[in-house]
């Protein structure tokens, strides 16, 4: 069964408060992703090299926004 999700961009005046782990000059766009409930479930950072990387760990990364999303369902 899929879950449905719902990704909204970060405005950067808030990036202060959520970016975790990277120099916001590497950072493209911060996105938080939000459950059918919508209550955010977490977030994902696009950097400029684009990968991804989800909530905060710039050790882990994702070739793909989707794949990222998808890892974050798993969590």
């Amino acid at each position: 069964m899929e879950e449905t999700i719902k990704i909204r961009s970060i405005p950067k005046s808030d990036w202060n408060t959520t970016l975790q782990g990277f120099q916001s000059s590497q950072i493209k766009q911060i996105l938080e992703v939000y459950s059918a409930d919508g209550i955010v479930i977490g977030t994902i950072c696009q950097s400029v090299r684009g990968k991804y990387h989800i909530n905060g760990e710039p050790e882990s990364e994702y070739p793909s926004l989707e794949s990222a999303a998808g890892a974050i369902l798993k969590s």
